[in-house]
């Protein structure tokens, strides 16, 4: 028989009490601005049809690349593009275990969901003119199969994401700029400590295009390669564009896309005429005298990001925030017009000492496309998302997440046949707000108990022994404020006469809020 050894499964990992704690926080801070701004809650499932999310992440051109995907165990039709049940010679439905995958954005289930609803309207004859607006915020696990694991990167993390699908006005792209600003500043990061940078793939698009690149998929694997400018460098990204690459970590040869000196010039030179962050206008007009401004897309794209511009500057939003960066293209392949990435400003020191950043937090942008790939109706959409996980590792790093949280008051238990007085204590302190705990370990000694009151930072013990119950009182210690002045107070008799009081049962509830209040 194979052994089991108990072990995570690679790329997982174990989210700790205080982790889950900064997450919620996280979470709960940029729902405020999400609400905010009118948008409302909705939820998909984690697994979807693998047709349904289609393949639209970064480095991997199939759906079995960079997916958890596998076949379902239960057999459902197979359906024409009409949506009709597929039939044998005898009329039997034609059955089969479709593959499903595990979502690895939260995106691409919105796109199913809303051309589900477009379907549903369809088959009832209900649709007429353009598609509906539809706005929602989504928080939950992505799951992604990373093949290679670089440090504090996983293949299951958190997202939070904010979507409005029915809007072509492209200030729905400069108002996600806003919202992320104002998420990120809720939950706590100062302004100047991150910058949105922002682009339009039409310009990427437009200036392939003027290059002569106009096949799709040649651009994405452009785009690709582009994306990577940040890992690898200018120089390696225009030896993988054209002839090749050695890897400088593994030494493993990488194809490269073959493309002419020409074209590999052209957009290594557009790319670095754009590496010093100047002023939006000063981008725009330099985007403008640019030849590539002669094709249509190209055009429409600086256009677009014009305008997201004047709506920024408008409402106070200026550089020290966001910036156009031409450069940025950002890997999924379902993006259509304005794009946006956050990137953190802030420095940590790793474990050598060495400064480092921990890059991109936040991105998103418009994708006009998934709707209609999805149900062949053209549908405009834009979003973006936070990297919870992402982000909580920042504040970790940085020293700007909270040391630690509290836990609940707790109930120092000293003898069973005192347990219905510790019950009704613990539910008339849940009952006044209080998070309260009983403890219930096999190890009652009161140094074991007050060690699992410290590990777990209750910042309150209740003590009610034999004596206590007869007064109809309890000894309540403030841990909290004990730990404070454990190192400013050396005797012990002064310190126990700060920290600790004997208090009347009926009044303990108001007296454990005075001190959680200090």
């Amino acid at each position: 028989m194979r052994g089991i050894v108990p072990q995570k499964v690679k790329g997982f990992r174990d989210i700790t009490p205080r982790q889950n704690i900064l997450r919620q926080l996280i979470i709960d801070r940029a729902t405020e601005i999400y609400r905010r701004f009118g948008f409302s809650r909705f939820d998909t499932p984690i697994l979807e049809y693998a047709e349904c999310l289609g393949k639209y992440l970064p480095d991997a051109d199939s759906v079995a690349q960079g997916v958890y995907s596998f076949k379902n165990p239960e057999q459902e039709p197979i359906f024409d593009t009409n949506g009709k049940e597929l039939r044998d010679a005898e009329n039997r439905v034609l059955m089969e275990n479709h593959y499903v995958a595990m979502r690895y954005d939260l995106t691409a289930p919105l796109a199913r969901v809303y051309a589900e609803s477009l379907w549903q309207q369809h088959l009832r004859g209900e649709i007429q003119g353009k598609t509906n607006l539809f706005r929602r915020y989504q928080y939950g696990p992505v799951y992604r199969f990373e093949a290679k694991l670089d440090p504090g990167r996983f293949r299951e993390f958190w997202q939070m994401d904010f979507d409005t699908v029915g809007a072509e006005d492209v200030s729905a792209d400069a108002e996600n700029c806003m919202i992320l600003s104002q998420a990120l500043e809720n939950i706590g990061l100062k302004r100047g400590s991150y910058l949105i940078k922002i682009n339009n793939r039409k310009v990427v698009n437009g200036l392939l295009a003027f290059s002569g690149i106009t096949d799709k998929e040649q651009e994405m694997a452009v785009m690709r390669v582009i994306d990577k400018l940040d890992k690898i460098g200018i120089d390696a990204v225009a030896n993988e564009l054209g002839k090749g690459r050695v890897d400088d970590v593994s030494g493993a040869q990488i194809p490269g896309l073959g493309l002419s000196n020409n074209d590999v010039d052209t957009i290594i030179q557009f790319i670095k005429d754009f590496e010093k962050h100047s002023s939006r206008i000063e981008v725009i007009n330099k985007l403008k005298s640019k030849p590539a401004f002669e094709n249509s897309t190209y055009k429409e794209g600086v256009e677009e990001l014009e305008k997201i511009d004047n709506i920024l500057r408008d409402l106070g939003y200026n550089e020290e925030v966001a910036i156009l960066d031409p450069g940025m293209v950002r890997g999924l392949g379902y993006y259509t017009g304005p794009i946006y990435e956050v990137e953190s400003l802030q420095t940590y020191k790793d474990e050598k000492g060495r400064e480092r950043r921990v890059g991109s937090i936040c991105g998103g942008g418009r994708y006009d496309g998934l709707v209609e790939n999805l149900l062949g109706v053209k549908v405009p959409a834009t979003g973006a998302s936070i990297g919870v996980d992402r982000l909580a590792e920042l504040l970790t790093l940085t020293g700007q997440a909270p040391e630690s949280f509290d836990g609940p008051a707790i109930i120092i238990v000293f003898d069973d046949e005192l347990m219905p007085l510790y019950q009704k204590t613990a539910m008339q302190l849940r009952q006044a707000g209080i998070d309260t705990e009983i403890y219930y370990g096999a190890k009652r000694g009161l140094k074991h108990q007050m060690a699992y009151a410290d590990k777990n930072n209750c910042p309150v013990a209740i003590i009610i022994g034999g004596d206590e119950a007869q007064k109809g009182v309890a000894s309540v210690k403030n841990l909290k404020l004990g730990k404070e002045l454990a190192n400013s107070i050396a005797d012990k008799n002064e310190w126990k006469s700060k920290v600790q009081k004997e208090v009347e049962l009926s009044k303990l509830a108001d007296e454990i809020k005075a001190m959680l209040a200090q």
